[in-house]
Formats: structure tokens, C-alpha cells, sequence
């Protein structure tokens, strides 16, 4: 067993040195570094959602009739305009027979009050009994009523002629025809769909757990395929049902030019945030041998890019937290941590820091008369100043 042992030792030993030597021996990687630093980060969830309209409404004609006019499919109307009309051939008809039964009224009004003060001075002269002046002021009474009975269908022929213009309650775009022109519609029946597009809203579904982080936010960052950028929140609604436990987020999209229907996506809080190290999620290389990253290191052979194995923490946007799986090695803010270029890079390979990935990939000198080496020095020098990669 201590034979077995020693062996395994020797061989282990053997291939650390093997893969140092071959390190060594490979030409300089081209590569570009960004500074780790510490930032606050929280665990957030990309839930969906779709653009919807505050106002999407089927417009219903409000009295029956025959549509003579509708407006076509995709027109863009204000508040107040015409949408659609009804035949009103018959209720104009009505309507001058019911002016007719208004001065019909009061005319027959005039003549019974006429009547009440004329028995009143005949009561008055005991030339008529009181019965026939109680007779009158009832029918003055009645005749009263007539009247205002006559004025209150006027008044109901007068709106049912108003009703025969259909009229945008809102201004939107017409989405829909439910309606067909020349067809005969009914009191309730809806003629068009009305959309509101100019005061957009979002509606996505967070999960409830994430209730008290959406308090205390203002806004969310949302992306679709036509682009990105932040809605502020309208309305929080905490209510969720018992299986699918989301609640409702409702987003003021009126700065965006997107259509209603579209789908899209919202960064929602998950957790609690937390000062961590972080470094981008380009930075990650994946192997057999677990998850690691390469730190430039500056030695009298010159600059190293040394592996280290990292647990991975929580991740926001484009940066992810890490940690030192070693306790003999640590990770500090202001290391220079290799984005791109560390696919094939061994631990203890040279490398040349370059500026951006164009001359990462063309493998051209930095600028200047300076040779990779002391570009690569400088560029270390220059990173640490300044607390970020080129």
C-alpha cells in the first residue's frame, strides 16, 4: 500500500511538472483581462409578459337600426369621433311627432289653468259650486303631467337619435369590425373592437415570494425583440392563486414604441442583495475538472496566466460572484481576470494582454513602438489604476 502510494504521489508529481514544462512551452496567448471588483448583486428572475392596451373595448351600438357607415379596419380615430351610424330615417320621424305631442300638452295645460282661475272667481261669487273648481285643478294637475310625460319621450327620442351615431369613447385604432356594413344591429350588440395605444401598458406575472423587493423598486428592465430598456411599475397586484403562485406587475410602456400583443421580458429582483467579488460570466471556464478562472499575474518570467478554481455565487446581468475553492489562494478586487482567450490557455502560460478583441484576434501590436512585453506590463499597470479591464 505505501509502495501504491509513493507511486501515485510520483505520478501526480510527474504530471504537475509535465503540464508546467508544456505550459512553458506554449507560444504567448493573446488575451483581454478585466479587474475583478466587489459590487452589490442580487438574484434576479427574467419572468414574461406581454404589452397590453389600458382600454381595449367592443363597441356596442346602443339602439337598433341598420349600420349605414363603419369605419374601416386600422383607422386611428380621436375621442368623440364617429366610428360608425345607424339609419335614423324613423326616429326622426318619431321625434317630430313626439314635438308635436309636447305642444299638444302644453297647450291643453294653458287652457285647464285658463279654466282654474276662471271657477275660482265664479266660486268666489257663489255663481259655481266648489265641485267644478276641485273638477278643473284636477285636470290642471293631470294636464301637468301630460306634459311633462310628452317632454320625457322627446327627450328619449331626441337621445335614441344621438345614439345612432356611434361615437369613440377614447382615441385608439379600430382593431376589429364585428360588424358588417348594412347589417341590422341590435341594442347591446357590439359593432367594433377599439384599441387604446397611446398609454401602453405591460402586464408580467412575478413570482410572490418576490412581493417585497417590487416595493421597494420603481422601475423594471424589460427587453423583447424590438429592444431593451426600463418601464416604470403602474401597480403591484399581491394576489396569487394557489398554483401557479404569481402575482400581477403592471408596467407604464407608454415610452415605447411597441405594439400591443408583443411579447416581452422583465428583470425581476429575487433576493436580497449582496456585496460580493464579481467578474464577468465570460470570465468562467468549464472543464472536466470543475469551473475556473485564469489571473494574470506579472513574475520575473515575465506575465503568467495562473488557474484557479472558483465556487460560483449568485450572478446579475452579465456578472457573477466567485470565490476561491482553495484556502491557500484568494481572489481580490483589482485582480486581472482573463475574459476571452482563456479556451485552450494553460496554467502558467505566457500571455499578451490586448486592448480589444480585434486585436486579440489579429494577434497585431499594441499601439506605439513598444514591444507585447512591455505593452502587456503596461497594460497591467494601466488596469489596476484603474480598476478595470481594456
Amino acid at each position: 500500500m505505501k509502495k501504491i502510494i509513493q507511486l501515485l504521489f510520483l505520478a501526480a508529481l510527474s504530471f504537475s511538472f509535465t503540464r508546467a514544462v508544456l505550459a512553458q512551452q506554449f507560444p504567448p496567448a493573446n488575451v483581454n483581462v478585466v479587474s475583478a471588483k466587489i459590487t452589490s448583486l442580487a438574484p434576479v428572475v427574467w419572468v414574461s409578459g406581454t404589452v397590453v392596451s389600458p382600454n381595449d373595448s367592443d363597441i356596442a351600438a346602443e339602439i337598433s337600426g341598420r349600420l349605414i357607415s363603419l369605419s374601416a379596419i386600422g383607422s386611428r380615430v380621436n375621442k368623440g369621433d364617429i366610428i360608425a351610424r345607424i339609419d335614423d330615417k324613423q326616429l326622426k320621424i318619431q321625434f317630430k311627432e313626439e314635438q308635436a305631442n309636447v305642444l299638444n300638452s302644453r297647450a291643453h295645460l294653458r287652457f285647464l289653468e285658463t279654466e282654474v282661475t276662471r271657477k275660482t272667481q265664479l266660486v268666489k261669487q257663489k255663481l259655481s259650486p266648489a265641485t267644478e273648481l276641485d273638477k278643473a285643478i284636477s285636470e290642471r294637475d293631470i294636464a301637468k303631467g301630460d306634459v311633462i310625460v310628452a317632454q320625457a319621450r322627446l327627450a328619449r327620442t331626441e337621445q335614441d337619435l344621438a345614439y345612432t351615431q356611434l361615437k369613440a369613447p377614447f382615441a385608439g385604432i379600430i382593431a376589429q369590425r364585428i360588424a358588417s356594413l348594412g347589417e341590422y344591429v341590435d341594442n347591446g350588440g357590439a359593432i367594433v373592437r377599439l384599441v387604446e395605444t397611446a398609454n401602453s401598458e405591460a402586464t408580467v406575472f412575478a413570482p410572490i415570494v418576490a412581493y417585497q423587493f417590487l416595493k421597494q423598486a420603481k422601475q423594471l428592465a424589460v427587453e423583447s425583440p424590438l429592444g431593451t430598456g426600463t418601464a416604470k411599475i403602474k401597480a403591484l397586484v399581491p394576489v396569487a392563486n394557489a398554483r401557479s403562485h404569481l402575482m400581477e406587475v403592471r408596467l407604464d410602456m407608454s415610452t415605447f414604441d411597441w405594439p400591443i400583443g408583443l411579447n416581452i421580458k422583465a428583470k425581476v429582483a429575487n433576493g436580497p442583495s449582496a456585496m460580493a467579488l464579481a467578474v464577468p460570466r465570460d470570465a468562467l471556464v468549464l472543464r472536466r475538472d470543475g469551473v475556473s478562472v485564469f489571473r494574470v499575474n506579472k513574475t520575473d518570467k515575465g506575465v503568467i496566466a495562473e488557474q484557479i478554481a472558483v465556487e460560483v455565487g449568485i450572478g446579475m446581468d452579465d456578472l457573477v460572484a466567485i470565490s476561491s475553492t482553495l484556502s491557500t489562494i484568494e481572489i481580490n478586487e483589482g485582480d486581472l481576470i482573463i475574459i476571452r482567450g482563456a479556451e485552450r490557455l494553460q496554467s502558467g502560460q505566457s500571455v499578451v494582454i490586448k486592448d480589444n478583441n480585434h486585436t486579440l484576434i489579429s494577434g497585431g501590436k499594441e499601439q506605439g513602438n513598444k514591444d507585447a512585453g512591455d505593452n502587456t506590463a503596461d497594460s497591467i499597470a494601466d488596469s489596476k489604476q484603474n480598476g478595470k479591464g481594456k
